[in-house]
């Protein structure tokens, strides 16, 4: 979690830089590359990362610190099968691509930088980071990413400035992954040891398979709509929604984090077990709510400033469309966060994937009706539409595999406290507006919600010693500080 927050505070920071170094036609040039690394992450791994993560952590928790080592290296070996023939495809195909995504051929050399960054982001790093969550090993994860991140950052606008075209850019991501990868792959070598392959592959291959169908409907789920914009609208308003999805990324990177953190978690648990499940469930709700709730009902109420702040007026086009993403997203957290990864830690990956597939299927035919009438609004409404579908389903199917507790006490009392928190952010701005008072507006918020908070005791003692050892000892302080505001005077 620490990881990205902080690699969204630097992916903010160098994303409002990029934007005014850019144009919005090539805002809109980027949205198709990173379509493209996406769409290689999805279908060149066949979710194989997953697997690894599933079977490292199961393994690991028992002491057979070999059978997970083994596990690792024979997906790392099937990784590579699957993702060199990508790799050459699209350089051999650069051209290709540039004239027929991109009009120009001019742009060929683009491809072919972002076909050899495409081994290390899609093939390699999502094998080392899934490796390393399944080992507990977010220390190391987190730091060497926050460190990595800013140097990706840092690479990108140095580049971008030096060669004056988007080619710095893709050079730039090429540079900073595969330091990642290096520096991941000592960690996951001194803590695996030597090479060996006698787990089954087919083992990882038959947990991974179904779940690949989940990841492939995920993708068109996040795309559905940049792509069909590629159909309707110019490559300068796919810039504007872009950066406006870049900024509800914000949001949904954490959100990942979150599901990262408790899918080993709930990996480690005996399936069978449905009581601790449930009550891991319960918590993970609970504590998922408590962390997204602000976050995307601040986002909600300050979009047209932050978006103003952080990309410029020329972005101003994305304020409605980042408004209607962030209220869905408060209101359905639970199902999109904290419960998907209760369906892969009992190994309901069938079950995930037609979840993911029934959302985008209805999503995609709505924004195929919406976006010739509607643009941008059109895409937002039919990506939310997407966002209720999978928090709905998610949670009537988990109730009849497990006994599904959700904290919706808790729960309820974050959403009055987050939205008393929008109204006052909303207040400030119609008192006085302008877009360099976002840093006010949202210290406004956050001051209003730990109130709230504290007036509605939706926090205990309990809650705060989770958050203790969250956080551990280096950063007690804020701990004690968060629970001297929070916490009634008794409870402390």
């Amino acid at each position: 979690m620490i990881q990205s927050l902080a690699l969204n505070v630097i992916q903010i920071v160098a994303f409002a830089i990029l934007a005014r170094l850019i144009s919005t036609k090539e805002m809109g040039i980027m949205a198709i590359l990173f379509l493209i690394t996406a769409a290689c992450q999805t279908f060149a791994t066949l979710s194989i990362p997953q697997a690894v993560t599933k079977f490292v952590a199961e393994n690991n928790s028992r002491g057979a610190r070999n059978v997970a080592a083994s596990a690792f290296f024979q997906a790392a070996r099937a990784s590579a099968v699957l993702c060199v023939p990508v790799v050459i495809g699209i350089y051999i195909g650069a051209s290709f691509l540039a004239s027929h995504l991109l009009g120009d051929i001019t742009f060929t050399r683009l491809f072919q930088v972002l076909a050899l960054d495409v081994f290390f982001y899609a093939g390699v790093l999502p094998l080392l980071t899934s490796v390393l969550l399944g080992l507990h090993m977010y220390r190391v994860t987190a730091s060497v990413g926050i460190v990595c991140g800013l140097l990706r950052q840092f690479l990108i606008i140095v580049l971008i400035l030096l060669l004056k075209n988007l080619v710095g850019l893709v050079i730039g991501w090429l540079l900073s992954d595969a330091t990642t990868v290096v520096v991941y792959s000592v960690y996951v070598l001194r803590a695996l040891g030597k090479p060996r392959f006698d787990f089954p592959l087919v083992s990882i291959l038959r947990f991974s398979l179904p779940l690949n169908l989940s990841n492939i409907a995920s993708y068109a789920q996040n795309w559905f709509d940049r792509a069909l914009l590629t159909l309707f609208v110019p490559l300068a308003t796919l810039g504007v929604y872009s950066a406006t999805l870049t900024a509800f990324g914000v949001l949904t990177g954490i959100d990942v984090a979150m599901t990262n953190m408790l899918y080993p978690a709930f990996s480690s648990i005996d399936k069978s077990d449905g009581k601790r499940i449930a009550d891991a469930a319960r918590l993970g709700t609970r504590y998922a709510s408590f962390v997204l709730i602000p976050l995307t009902l601040g986002l909600f109420a300050t979009a047209r400033p932050a978006l103003t702040f952080f990309v410029g007026e020329s972005y101003i086009g994305g304020t409605l469309p980042l408004m209607m993403l962030t209220g869905v997203s408060a209101a359905t957290l639970i199902g999109t966060a904290a419960l998907p990864p209760v369906l892969l830690a009992i190994e309901e990956t069938r079950l995930s994937a037609a979840i993911t597939s029934v959302s985008v299927a209805i999503s995609v035919v709505a924004g195929y009706v919406l976006l010739p009438y509607w643009g941008t609004v059109g895409a937002a409404t039919a990506r939310a539409l997407g966002m209720i579908l999978t928090a709905t389903l998610a949670i009537v199917v988990l109730k009849r595999k497990v006994p599904l507790q959700l904290d919706l006490k808790a729960t309820g009392k974050y959403l009055i406290a987050g939205t008393v928190m929008a109204a006052a952010a909303v207040a400030a701005q119609l008192i006085m507006y302008s877009s360099v008072m976002l840093p006010l507006y949202v210290v406004i918020g956050g001051a209003v919600y730990l109130t709230v908070l504290r007036l509605l005791k939706a926090v205990g003692p309990a809650d705060m010693d989770l958050l203790r050892g969250f956080l551990g000892m280096r950063l007690s302080k804020l701990a004690d500080f968060i629970s001297w505001i929070i916490l009634p005077s008794g409870e402390k």
